[in-house]
């Protein structure tokens, strides 16, 4: 896709690597393993590293049967616990609705729970500051990018992930729908057919929980080569140029998360803590997620029930970017509602950010979430390609700011 490059690491030697684990599941050895590759490569590329840790969910996949377990549970206890079992329906349903619109709950607290870390690297040496500058006045830039790889899910087969949206908008409906049937089945309101319509629904969120954890228990994780062991690659080859060639007043550094397929639960820890040293100065985060194969695509809108714009100065040179510059010119936006990425967090609290990912000509991104998803599905001009991408953006974005 590239034919000339002058990258300093090739990101693919990262991806083979990384790829060579099994899988990289959240909270596993196999995720500590790749945390020390990705160390590795840092410290190779002159960076000081430092690990994050933080607890978490294992999978999603737990957070889901909390949900649809609960209300299952309440729907057919209705006629023991009456207006108890009311309350586990009504309160399961309202976690629902901010936990798929990518929110923080209580969910993410409950068990099973265990380790995972996060993986930050700046560069060792700084830069000499100009006498008449001050530290405030300087920029910041995250290169983000998560390492730990997903369950294999039902969920994302490609027939399901075309209409994902549509359809998480449908079980959020039938949720609501599932309060109001508990709460006129506790009234004795409309029998029997709200009996069978309690039935009914609590049959479709126990087979919900089946089809998140049956494909799961079969294959376990992914190997994770494009999802997200690409994005890794090029977050730490992006900074390597930028390290190698440093911008005048701007510290970068790169954050790879561990934990993303539970949540994003590894940016939504290093953001909790990192709040108030994002305010001492303009901060920008650029993720990298699923650059494996398809076309590169600038994500400009993400979200479930409510949209995510990516709207800034960042997505805003991305964009000049590939409309000015003739190497970059296929690169479309698109939008993205099948989950969501690390960058949401950022964005949602007003610090501008942007998420540079691939997909097919449907819109899909290949092999999401499948047991398909190995090195030799991943297209190996990709990353540098999205490596020459990102840096050009960057630069364009420190002219213009």
């Amino acid at each position: 896709m590239n034919e000339k490059s002058d990258l300093l690491t090739d990101p693919m030697t990262i991806v083979h690597e990384l790829a060579s684990l099994p899988h990289r599941g959240a909270t596993t050895e196999q995720e500590r393993k790749a945390a020390d590759i990705v160390q590795r490569y840092l410290e190779g590329m002159g960076a000081t590293v430092s690990r994050q840790k933080f607890r978490t969910a294992k999978t999603y996949i737990s957070e889901v049967w909390w949900l649809v377990g609960g209300l299952a549970l309440g729907l057919l206890l209705i006629p023991f616990a009456s207006w108890l079992a009311f309350g586990l329906v009504a309160v399961c349903a309202g976690l629902a609705l901010i936990y798929f619109d990518w929110r923080h709950t209580p969910v993410s607290l409950l068990p099973p729970r265990a380790n995972s870390e996060n993986v930050i690297g700046i560069a060792a040496k700084k830069e000499k500051q100009d006498p008449d500058s001050s530290e405030k006045e300087k920029k910041r830039l995250i290169l983000m990018a998560h390492y730990d790889s997903a369950p294999v899910s039902l969920l994302y087969l490609p027939s399901m992930v075309k209409n994902f949206r549509q359809s998480l908008l449908i079980s959020l409906g039938l949720m609501v729908a599932a309060v109001l049937i508990a709460l006129f089945e506790v009234l004795a309101i409309g029998q029997p057919l709200v009996t069978w319509l309690r039935w009914l629904l609590a049959i479709y969120f126990l087979s919900q929980g089946v089809m998140s954890t049956i494909d799961y228990i079969r294959y376990g994780f992914t190997n994770g080569a494009a999802d997200n062991a690409t994005g890794t690659a090029v977050a730490m080859a992006t900074a390597e140029r930028l390290w190698n060639k440093p911008l005048p007043g701007w510290e970068v550094e790169v954050v790879l998360t561990g934990a993303e397929e539970t949540g994003m639960a590894g940016s939504k820890f290093y953001y909790k803590m990192n709040r108030e040293r994002f305010a001492s100065k303009p901060t920008y985060v650029f993720n990298f997620d699923n650059i494996g194969s398809g076309d590169l695509k600038i994500i400009t809108k993400t979200g479930s029930i409510s949209n995510v714009i990516y709207d800034n100065a960042l997505a805003s040179a991305a964009l000049e970017t590939a409309s000015t510059d003739s190497r970059f010119n296929k690169i479309k936006t698109s939008v993205w509602h099948t989950g969501d990425f690390d960058s949401i967090w950022f964005v949602r609290d007003g610090i501008p950010g942007l998420t540079l990912s691939a997909q097919d000509e449907n819109g899909r991104i290949p092999n999401l979430h499948r047991p398909s998803d190995t090195i030799e599905n991943v297209d190996a001009s990709l990353p540098a390609f999205a490596v020459d991408f990102a840096e050009a953006t960057v630069r364009r974005l420190a002219n213009q700011v």
